[in-house]
């Protein structure tokens, strides 16, 4: 979990340094062409960008998109004994004396993040009480061929819902001329024609999970400002100029007539000064080579600064000399638990399921695949909450082997059991994630590598087991 609060806090500071490089280049590009402001599919796009930077490495396996030197966060692993947790010295040597920090803040960022998300859904739902509740005030109504949903309230024209929306206007849009009203109406359709319901609520789930990104918020507005012109754009094509200061007109008023807007589509906001004049003089559309090269350099940005985010990993440091040494002769090697082996994971890898480091190693296999015991010994059966159905067989001179998450055991405590009997079967019993046989072995009380006990793991590992050690333990 700490890996993971580590990987948060640096995607955040990565996010919140793209931002500011997304802003500058699109507020540069649209000052040299201002039809960009219209192009519903570049603030989009920044946003998805800037969203990528920030998730993409939040993800597993999501290493190989980074082209800068793995970050290795050290952490004490050594055995330990079998009902206790791995050993996690505090002093290691390279790190900071007061290393406490690494602890408390990426966990505190953690919890500070859910509690923007939780504030942004919050305000979203506040917002949509308030639309329910001017809708409950609503009546139906048939303006100009079409049923919509008329309240007496200070709102402007707005679009309420998202897959089939509805076109909810304010009652004193009846003092506007028929033209004014038949072209306000017109705008808000064009909204949904265009799916802007859609990428509004996208860009708001992209708002509220980067709360905390200034650009972001930019961003959103940006884009809520191109749904404006390209439904302004839309609407007066091929109309003469007095329709247009008609409409002009109708948007001055319709501002001087609402109050604070509510969550939907309206008509309305941004610069009034550029609207207008935009309105007048018309919109041009920005050249194609821009519209091709925009949407590519947005790309790069998000590339580089996901290649040139390290990913963080655990270096397991190496036991002091104040443990005991490994026996000078290797063990005899034992009849390995399942006839076809199959290892998913190896003994000390640090994963979020493991922090302290893995306990033993993992066997993925079917369930109800045969389970055999390893050497001769008497058993013992158990039963937790973490490791599930569990059979212990001591082998006597302080060795013993574990087999874990069994679906089903079929001997008893006190049972002699020899070489390759079968004990019982593969299941998914305790905290597993599907499943498999966990392997361990005791000896003296400490927890040991079944590598030294086993034969052929490695010629029976999954890539990702091996490469997980290896980026871990060098090898």
């Amino acid at each position: 979990m700490l890996l993971f609060s580590l990987t948060l806090l640096q995607a955040s500071a990565v996010c919140l340094v793209t931002g500011p490089l997304l802003w500058a280049l699109l507020s540069l590009a649209q000052r040299r062409w201002p039809a960009l402001a219209a192009q519903r599919c570049v603030w989009l796009g920044a946003q998805l960008v800037l969203a990528a930077v920030f998730v993409l490495p939040l993800l597993p396996d999501t290493r190989q998109l980074s082209v800068v030197p793995e970050l290795s966060v050290p952490v004490f692993l050594a055995s330990a004994a079998p009902d206790a947790p791995m050993a996690v010295a505090a002093p290691v040597a390279g790190l900071p004396s007061a290393a406490s920090w690494l602890a408390l803040v990426p966990s505190a960022w953690g919890l500070i993040y859910l509690l923007g998300v939780a504030c942004a859904a919050w305000r979203w739902q506040r917002g949509h009480a308030m639309l329910r509740a001017l809708l409950q005030l609503a009546q139906r109504r048939r303006l100009h061929g079409m049923d919509v949903l008329e309240v007496d309230a200070p709102i402007s024209p707005m679009l309420v819902g998202v897959w089939r929306p509805r076109l909810l206007l304010p009652a004193h849009l009846a003092q506007f001329t028929p033209e004014q009203r038949q072209l306000v109406i017109a705008h808000e359709l064009t909204h949904a024609r265009r799916r802007d319901p859609v990428l509004l609520l996208l860009a708001n789930l992209l708002q509220a999970l980067l709360w905390f990104n200034p650009a972001a918020r930019w961003l959103a507005g940006q884009l809520a400002w191109a749904q404006e012109l390209g439904c302004d754009r839309q609407v007066l094509a091929g109309r003469p100029a007095r329709q247009r200061q008609q409409y002009a007109a109708a948007l001055v008023r319709q501002l001087g007539l609402q109050a604070q807007p509510l969550p939907g589509l309206a008509f309305g906001g941004g610069s009034m000064a550029e609207r207008l004049l935009r309105m007048r003089d018309g919109q041009t559309r920005p050249p194609a080579a821009l519209r091709v090269l925009t949407p590519l350099l947005l790309c790069a940005i998000g590339a580089a600064s996901l290649a040139l985010q390290p990913a963080l990993a655990w270096a397991v440091a190496a036991a002091p000399a104040t443990l005991p040494a490994a026996p000078a002769t290797a063990p005899a090697l034992w009849r390995n638990p399942l006839d076809t082996m199959r290892v998913t994971g190896f003994f000390g890898v640090v994963r979020q399921l493991t922090p302290q480091g893995h306990r033993g190693i993992d066997l993925g296999a079917r369930r109800g695949t045969p389970v055999h015991a390893a050497a001769d010994g008497i058993a013992s059966v158990s039963e937790d909450a973490r490791l599930g159905k569990v059979v212990r067989i001591d082998h006597g001179g302080g060795v013993e082997s574990l087999y874990a998450h069994l679906d089903r055991v079929t001997l008893t405590t006190g049972m002699a059991v020899t070489a390759g009997q079968a004990i019982g079967t593969v299941g998914a019993t305790g905290l597993a994630t599907g499943p498999h046989l966990h392997f361990e072995v005791i000896r003296d009380g400490r927890l040991q590598d079944p590598q030294q006990w086993l034969a052929g793991l490695d010629a029976n590992a999954t890539a990702r087991a091996l490469r997980t050690r290896k980026e871990q333990f060098g090898h």
